[in-house]
């Protein structure tokens, strides 16, 4: 059975191939993202089953456990494809931002676009492809279970989130023009709404459906669907416009809350703060987990014709213990971790709920 989704890039796409810097559109990351939303939507609570369920579709380096039943291409025009790497997102797209030192913020035209963005906005900036660029993916199983879950993954991965670097914070986005499948598929590829309602209502049933063919569970010990919180806006009439809108309202609640180090550790880590020179990290009693926690909360534009919508998605998990942690040499842990709400996050969303719509997962 084979599937070709014919894809069109709709936020700048920071994807690079082996060597870090060339932009590439690599099969293995968009895989590797149909992994992590498979696991969000299946939400199971047996972590062992869950890898043995994955790699049964995905594949795995188990002794048991073979290669992926599906078979993922990407196929695209390289002479066109040269046309749409970027070298300067600020430059390239004409948008007017700076800092302003005393204030400690972003002034002028788009600040939301580079808040979000910030990595990728350093310095001369990191090569990407651009807004408009369109490829397929060629998704293709001889078993037909197998299939159904990869495609409801991939769908996940469209819709809810992104590809490549700052995929959580609105990079990446595509959209689906056109689909070509041998048999009925169990989700909608092509969105064509007109209202935030209609595709509050669009998205709804496409999860419905996934959730009939995943049967997912009710765990929080890694990041899931299930329970999770997703508001949609009124759209705008670029990316530029919507994605800016979802910047510029975090960075200025972000601002006025600079001061709560523990419960801003909430929206991703590592945190630094310059006065005191701290950062916040993820720990496990005494000892740290890592430098970086991934962020539960997920910016995105979903197109639907010549309508950009603005959507922000925040995944139901357990947060981990936080460390603050000073420079001295090295990093070392001040005090004793402590366990903080979500609650800065809800207050975050709940600032916005007039504007938006929720929908019900």
């Amino acid at each position: 059975m084979n599937v070709k989704l014919e894809c069109e890039i709709v936020t700048p796409m920071f994807m690079a191939g082996a060597d870090g810097n060339s932009p590439e559109l690599r099969p293995t990351e968009f895989k590797g993202m149909m992994r992590f939303w498979w696991r969000a939507a299946k939400a199971e609570d047996d972590i062992e089953q869950l890898r043995k369920k994955e790699a049964k579709i995905f594949g795995g380096a188990g002794e048991t456990e073979g290669k992926s039943k599906i078979s993922l291409r990407i196929l695209y025009d390289r002479d066109k494809f040269i046309n749409f790497i970027g070298t300067n997102l600020k430059s390239d797209y004409e948008l007017k931002w700076s800092s302003d030192g005393e204030k400690r913020t972003l002034i002028r035209d788009y600040p939301g676009i580079s808040y979000l963005l910030y990595s990728t906005t350093l310095s001369k900036g990191r090569k990407y492809i651009k807004e408009g660029f369109k490829f397929d993916i060629l998704l293709s199983s001889f078993h037909e279970q197998e299939l159904k879950e990869a495609l409801a993954s991939l769908w996940l991965a469209v819709y809810l989130g992104g590809f490549g670097t700052r995929a959580r914070r609105g990079g990446g986005n595509l959209a689906i023009n056109n689909i070509q499948a041998e048999n009925t598929l169990e989700v909608d590829f092509k969105c064509d709404v007109q209202s935030k309602n209609e595709l509050k209502t669009w998205i709804e049933k496409n999860w419905n459906n996934i959730k009939s063919l995943l049967e997912p569970g009710n765990t929080r010990k890694y990041p899931v669907i299930r329970g999770g919180k997703l508001l949609v806006f009124n759209p705008e009439n670029s990316w530029t416009e919507a994605l800016n809108f979802l910047g510029k309202s975090f960075k200025e609640f972000r601002f006025q809350n600079k001061s709560e180090l523990y419960e801003t550790a909430a929206f991703g880590m590592p945190v630094m703060h310059s006065s005191p020179k701290v950062r916040m990290v993820p720990y496990k009693d005494d000892k740290r987990l890592s430098e970086r926690l991934a962020s539960p909360l997920i910016f995105k534009v979903i197109k639907s014709g010549n309508l950009y919508f603005p959507i922000l998605f925040k995944l139901n998990c357990e947060l981990p213990q936080i460390g603050k942690e000073k420079k001295d040499g090295g990093w070392s842990l001040v005090g004793s971790p402590q366990r903080v709400s979500q609650q800065l996050i809800d207050d975050f969303l709940g600032s916005l709920k007039g504007k938006a719509v929720e929908v019900n997962l």
